[in-house]
């Protein structure tokens, strides 16, 4: 932000029993992210893994659908990416999630973080509400493809 405040998001984080060169392949191949990202066969998310490159989501279920476009902003193999994603203005024009990957006691450590550049403070409480219990699933969906 201009006045140098810090941006507000939602930190999860989960420990996986695989290397980090493992778990990779899954944050950078977007056929395998549709697979964890969000209750799949729902989500079809593409992009081409570079910095610069469109990003797209799509999600339907059937009930309810969404589309949402973006770019990759960051993509440092095989520690991270991060995605901006121009969103329908619920909590802010656009939104940030960016994966980081780690090691910890020889399991790969995956620290997600959910931004949000212009959600106002009165805000904050229902995009928790919202997104947190959706990654800590994606979450655990990803450490059960990692496993496969």
């Amino acid at each position: 932000m201009a006045d140098g405040s810090e941006v507000w998001g939602i930190e999860k984080s989960v420990l996986i029993r695989a290397s980090v060169t493992e778990v990779w392949p899954h944050i950078r191949d977007a056929r395998l992210l549709s697979r964890w990202w969000c209750p799949p066969p729902a989500i079809r998310i593409t992009f081409d893994p570079h910095p610069g490159a469109a990003y797209s989501e799509r999600y339907d279920d059937g009930t309810h659908s969404y589309a949402i476009d973006g770019d990759i902003l960051e993509l440092d193999p095989p520690r991270g990416v991060t995605i901006r994603r121009k969103t329908n203005g619920r909590f802010g024009d656009s939104d940030q999630v960016s994966i980081n990957l780690g090691e910890q006691d020889s399991r790969a450590r995956v620290r997600l973080h959910h931004s949000f550049p212009d959600l106002p403070a009165h805000r904050r409480g229902g995009a928790y509400d919202f997104y947190a219990d959706g990654w800590d699933f994606s979450l655990s969906l990803l450490s059960a493809e990692v496993a496969r």
